[in-house]
């Protein structure tokens, strides 16, 4: 698919919906996979069982939004804000594709719009950042093209397998987001 064409993709057929206990076996599949557990940072061997308690500790904790990505209807993904602090209108964003055959369609990236709408127009946020390893150059590609900028570089803060590698700060503040896929109107 080129870049033109993911452009094109409808942004209908990506949606936010809340996260919860029926997402669970896709998603303990997904750490299952060993390329999705490292990019993600995953520090012990998952189960069913953690999966589900991550959930729950998710969907009751005040300060975490998690979502389900779904692509016409299939659960594809996860986008979830966290760390949110109202005193300082901040969040941090963390999204990951785990169906393999999505990534690299454009998916993620209005998963990301979408999730900055709720966070700027739903929870009136003014900030919304993340980490990224350096390696990661196609999350790093999509982040810069949602808007978010390079704000610092953690050295050494990433655990890629047995291997230290650095971590890259990124964040988006109100002003230079949209929030949204363009003609989009389902976030939620």
């Amino acid at each position: 698919m080129t870049r033109r064409e993911k452009d094109r993709m409808p942004s209908s057929s990506v949606m936010l919906v809340p996260l919860n206990a029926t997402h669970a076996p896709a998603m303990y599949r997904w750490m299952c996979d060993p390329a999705v557990a490292q990019n993600v940072g995953l520090s012990s061997p998952p189960s069913l069982e953690k999966t589900l308690e991550w959930i729950r500790r998710a969907t009751e904790a005040p300060d975490v939004t998690p979502f389900a990505i779904l692509h016409e209807a299939r659960h594809v993904g996860n986008v979830v804000l966290d760390r949110i602090d109202r005193r300082l209108s901040t969040a941090r964003l963390s999204v990951y594709l785990g169906e393999a055959e999505v990534r690299g369609t454009g998916i993620g990236r209005m998963a990301i719009r979408l999730a900055l709408r709720v966070a700027f127009e739903e929870q009136d946020l003014e900030k919304v950042w993340l980490t990224v390893h350096a390696r990661n150059a196609a999350a790093v590609r999509t982040y810069i093209e949602t808007g978010f900028r390079l704000e610092g570089i953690h050295r050494g803060e990433f655990l890629l397998g047995e291997e230290r590698i650095d971590e890259i700060y990124m964040g988006i503040l109100r002003e230079e987001s949209t929030g949204s896929a363009p003609g989009d109107n389902n976030a939620t």
